[in-house]
Parts: structure tokens; sequence; C-alpha cells
């Protein structure tokens, strides 16, 4: 078969393929209606005065990655799994401008299949004089345990380059206008993070590599042979 005739057939198989994806909904579940476990993070201003042209939002990404629970798009990257997820906006319950608060539930879904877990939640510092958002690099496992503190400084730039808080990593020599030092703080009282459910990508989805210890011994040799 020729290269002309594999393209033909790729052409008329690509839209059959596509139409024969099974796709689920992948609406997020009902809302727990009395959540319960909760992260109490505060943002604070280090200098107070930042508070004046300086606001913090906060967001959560709540996804799911069990198999059962998405479908296989072929035409999604030449072919990839889609999974529910979905990103919110959480609340700033604080009055004082200098220091954030918010509550990211754990529990914000409470599906026994298909449940939406909390994934990440990520903060913004936004200069409301220009509208410009510094994104912080924040919420890994490792900060979200109750009573860790996270600090970083947030540097905006007269242009249209990406804005960004730096805590994790140093701070690039470059032009700017203003850098806003911040801490970030998970309260003492905050729930423990649940403990995660493989997904489809996880080394316990994936056949063991057989080892020596594990692995059976060769047959003996036949004294005939």
């Amino acid at each position: 078969m020729n290269l002309r005739t594999w393209v033909w057939l790729s052409l008329l198989l690509f839209p059959a393929l596509a139409a024969c994806a099974e796709k689920k909904d992948l609406s997020p579940p009902p809302l727990n209606p009395h959540p319960k476990e909760a992260l109490h993070v505060t943002v604070t201003f280090d200098h107070p005065e930042d508070a004046k042209r300086y606001i913090v939002t906060m967001k959560a990404l709540y996804q799911n990655q069990q198999r059962e629970c998405g479908y296989f798009d072929p035409l999604r990257g030449g072919g990839s799994f889609v999974y529910p997820q979905g990103t919110f906006d959480i609340p700033n319950e604080s009055r004082d401008p200098k220091q954030a608060r918010f509550n990211i539930y754990l529990d914000r879904y409470n599906e026994d299949n298909c449940n939406w877990e909390l994934a990440a939640p990520y903060f913004l510092v936004r200069d409301t004089l220009t509208g410009r958002d510094a994104l912080g690099h924040w919420g890994i496992r490792g900060d979200l345990a109750p009573g860790t503190e996270y600090k970083a400084i947030c540097q905006f730039q007269a242009d249209d380059d990406p804005q960004s808080c730096y805590g994790r990593w140093p701070m690039p020599d470059v032009s700017h206008y203003s850098r806003v030092p911040i801490t970030v703080h998970v309260s003492e009282d905050s729930a423990l993070l649940r403990p995660r459910v493989p997904g489809v990508f996880s080394q316990r989805n994936f056949v063991k590599p057989v080892t020596t210890d594990t692995a059976p011994s060769p047959p003996a040799a036949s004294s005939g042979d």
C-alpha cells in the first residue's frame, strides 16, 4: 500500500474514530451543602502600605483522573484521555485589606464515584492600578500541611510578560516598578489532606517490573541434551 493510499484512508477513518469516542458527562457533581474539611489560609502583606494598591485573590483546581471517569478523545493531542476538572474562585472572607483569609474545602464535593478532589490551590496578587496579576507558585502538598508558612516576593514589570511571585526559586534581576513581599500561612486547625487516589498514570496502575527476587528460576538443564 503506497503513501497516498495511507493518507486517504487516514482522512476517511479519523472522523469515524472521533465519532466513536465515548464521551461522558464531565460536569461537576453536586456541591456538598455542609463542607467541614477546610484549609484555612491567610495571605498577609508584609508591608501594610501595599494593601492600598494590591489585593489577593485565590483559586483552586478540582479534578479527577480515574480512567472510568473520563473518556478518550482521538482528536486531542493525537489522542488522549479527557478528565473532569474545573477551577473555582475562593472568596476572601477578611475585611482587613492587609490580610486575606480563605477557606479551601477538601470536601467541596462528596461523591462516592468519580469524586472531584482538590488538586491544587493558588493565589494571585493584583495591581489594582494596572490590572496586572502576579501568580504565586504555591500549593503543592508540602505547602498545605497545617502550620506551614510560605514567603514570596511578587514582582511587577511594566510590560505584558507574565508577572510572578518568587518564593521557590531566585527572583530574576530585571527592570520592575514594584516588589510586594507576602506571607502565606496555613492555620494549625486546618484539615489534613486526603490520601492521594491512584490516577491513570500512577505507578500502581502499571505492571511492576520483574526483579531478581520475584523472577522464576530458569529450568534446570537436562542431562540428556
